[in-house]
């Protein structure tokens, strides 16, 4: 029997996005499930990212969530637990269209990361003629160098101070702010972030850092704040995850029906 045919990719659309000063929305994958990634994928989102750092995610199942964002339609990316060669290289073999990479300190770290991504003579990474090879229009190699993105996350006071450093190096498409983690690196709690305080300032120093070298930057948005953050300027925005869509419509309808038995007198 025939196939139903297979669509080559032409251009990554996150680097594309990035790189032209558009923005790029996507969600976290943390429920370790293909079958949510291919249900949010056909919503619509740029890039599905599949989060082996923090989530339960074997290797196995980062592939299965790869090929199911891809089958939707999105744009397959992960977050790796570190900066860490074996990682970076095996999780773009598996055919993640970008990384997202970790704790990103210093311009030497990001250095590191960039050379993880690229083959050589640009970089270290290993040949292997990987599992997205089939779907891209053209050479994997060079296809390869010129179109996964490579985001670094800046989310320590020490990163903060070098955002401009790291976001110069040749080959860092964006740097990604966790403010999370940059809370905890201020050692302020979440009462003391938001308009105003030094944790947004410092969040929106990386974002002039980004504008002064002329780089995209992104941000983690846990609450409702994603159409402040693009009208900020920033390009990456990564909107919750599967896990908190989940959790926060079966609140809101379980309520619903909670408020009609309780009307009954139930």
């Amino acid at each position: 029997m025939a196939g139903i045919g297979i669509t080559k990719i032409t251009r990554n659309p996150i680097t594309y996005a990035l790189r032209n000063g558009l923005p790029s929305i996507g969600t976290w994958l943390s429920l370790c499930s293909p079958i949510a990634a291919e249900s949010l994928a056909s919503a619509g989102w740029d890039w599905l990212l599949v989060d082996v750092q923090h989530s339960l995610a074997s290797f196995d199942t980062m592939v299965e969530c790869f090929r199911a964002a891809q089958l939707g339609g999105a744009a397959p990316m992960a977050r790796v637990p570190w900066t860490d060669t074996i990682w970076i290289q095996r999780t773009l073999d598996a055919g993640a269209l970008g990384v997202l990479v970790p704790m990103v300190n210093t311009a030497a770290d990001a250095e590191f990361v960039v050379q993880n991504t690229k083959y050589g003579p640009h970089g270290v990474r290993s040949f292997m003629r990987g599992r997205l090879a089939p779907y891209l229009d053209g050479d994997f190699r060079t296809w390869s160098d010129e179109n996964i993105a490579v985001v670094v996350m800046i989310e320590t006071v020490e990163a903060v101070k070098n955002a401009e450093a790291i976001l110069s190096v040749p080959g860092v498409d964006c740097g990604f702010v966790g403010p999370s983690d940059l809370a905890l690196s201020m050692g302020v709690s979440d009462a003391q972030t938001g308009p105003g305080s030094e944790h947004e300032a410092m969040i929106m120093s990386v974002l002039a850092a980004g504008k002064k070298v002329g780089r995209a930057v992104g941000i983690k948005c846990n609450k409702e704040d994603g159409p402040q953050r693009v009208t900020q300027g920033f390009q990456f925005i990564g909107v919750a995850s599967d896990q908190m869509f989940m959790l926060k419509e079966s609140a809101a309808q379980l309520g619903k029906v909670r408020q009609a038995i309780a009307a009954m007198g139930g």
